[in-house]
């Protein structure tokens, strides 16, 4: 009796293992799917923003005297419809790749940069893959979307876009007529245009993540423009002054242009300037009259806001004309903060490039007043440019 009790306990572990290993057997069909070679037969865009959308934004540029225009700028595109069959794409989009015997795939590549791939929505017949942003594109490659799977390979030709360019930094951010300008980014591949706002700029150098360029004539404040193959991007900050105090002439509000006032120990002046002239047209000449004499320029217009501008820096340019040598001393001052006092040495016969944080000379949070004050004894002649903040 025991005997037959043990034998009837093996026949039933036996068919559970003979029903486990059909189970297993089913279950490993349903994740593998057919054995046959893989095909391809479309792919399919799903991301609805496969090309950046048209975005509209206010700008706003500032002229030589201080005068602003606002306009309103954008770039026109056409994108993908949602799920249409394409056969090219961009780095960062999600696609579906549609054909037969893809359930055991186990790797996809993009010109030969592997692809990520959700086995959750993965089936038979088709294959949700994101687009790599390090896919490589460009005429040198092959154009090719390869998917393995455990019973052979399928290709499919696809063609990888070159994005946009993306703008992330320019150094330096005010500068003059020829200065190399540095922009740095992602996707400058091959870039074919560089503006400063509607101004071509010369491309010294270009790699994929770096822009060398001369800065043109003319440009006190603009946005910068990189165009590529995968088209046009805008940087989000300008280049040059968010604010002038002098350009070509004085703002409006400024000394004697409107409410201000100028002098200070026997300085003369002339706005007016031809020579030695850094950009433009004319510069700020100013001969002191002696030790303590000083370039000041007050403001009498309406509020100028720091925080409302976004103001951080003081920039302008300055010459050492007659009776001026290498190393003499200017203490410049804002608001009449003498206790704040920045100390900065020009050079004799050639312009020099001045640029002071606002959190050294005070954190004013408004502009009244600007102050070069010389400390040398002789009457020596300076010449001011492009004087204003960024």
């Amino acid at each position: 009796m025991k005997l037959k009790q043990l034998k009837n306990l093996n026949w039933v572990l036996s068919a559970l293992i003979v029903f486990g290993l059909a189970s297993c057997k089913k279950t490993e069909s349903n994740i593998v799917g057919t054995s046959g070679l893989p095909t391809i037969t479309s792919v399919h865009t799903i991301s609805k923003t496969d090309t950046s959308k048209k975005t509209n934004r206010s700008v706003t540029t500032i002229d030589a005297n201080g005068n602003s225009t606002t306009s309103i700028v954008g770039s026109a595109i056409n994108p993908f419809p949602f799920d249409s069959v394409t056969t090219v794409g961009k780095g960062g989009n999600l696609y579906q790749i549609v054909g037969s015997n893809l359930g055991s795939v186990t790797q996809i590549t993009f010109n030969g940069v592997q692809a990520y791939f959700n086995p959750a929505y993965l089936t038979n017949t088709s294959v949700i893959v994101t687009l790599p942003t390090t896919a490589p594109f460009g005429p040198n490659q092959s154009g090719e979307l390869a998917l393995t799977t455990l019973h052979g390979t399928a290709k499919f030709k696809f063609t990888i876009i070159q994005p946009p360019p993306t703008i992330t930094s320019f150094n330096p951010v005010a500068g003059s007529p020829g200065d190399t300008v540095t922009i740095t980014g992602l996707v400058f591949d091959n870039a074919t245009s560089v503006k400063f706002g509607t101004t071509p700029a010369t491309i010294v150098s270009n790699t994929s993540t770096q822009l060398k360029v001369l800065l043109p004539a003319g440009i006190v404040q603009a946005f910068i423009s990189v165009t590529t193959a995968g088209g046009t991007t805008v940087s989000t900050a300008s280049f040059g002054f968010k604010y002038l105090i002098y350009g070509d002439a004085l703002t409006t509000g400024w000394g004697g242009n409107g409410g201000g006032y100028t002098g200070y120990s026997g300085t003369v002046f002339d706005f007016n300037n031809t020579q030695n002239v850094e950009r433009g047209t004319k510069s700020i000449q100013a001969t002191f009259g002696g030790q303590y004499s000083a370039v000041q320029i007050g403001y009498g217009g309406p509020a100028i806001s720091v925080p409302t501008l976004g103001l951080t820096t003081l920039k302008f340019f300055v010459y050492g004309g007659a009776n001026s040598k290498n190393g003499d001393q200017l203490q410049i001052v804002i608001n009449g903060n003498y206790g704040h006092a920045v100390i900065v040495t020009i050079n004799a016969g050639s312009y020099k490039a001045i640029t002071i944080p606002l959190s050294q000379l005070g954190n004013p949070t408004t502009i009244t007043e600007f102050v070069a004050q010389t400390f040398q004894t002789s009457n020596e002649t300076i010449y001011i440019d492009d004087l204003g903040f960024i």
